[in-house]
């Protein structure tokens, strides 16, 4: 998936830039949810995410 002005607030990620933004290129989510708990109909997890 092609990165055009994501908006990410997960400051512990080293990709995140002034708390608001990926700075990566390409980004890879996925869409699938495989907990039975999740209420949210299309769920997205950012599989980029790499601690600072």
């Amino acid at each position: 998936m092609e990165n055009i002005g994501v908006t990410c607030d997960v400051c512990e990620c080293c990709h995140n830039v002034s708390g608001c933004k990926c700075d990566l290129p390409q980004i890879k989510v996925t869409e699938q949810c495989t907990c039975d708990t999740q209420q949210v109909e299309t769920p997205h997890y950012c599989q980029s995410y790499e601690k600072k």
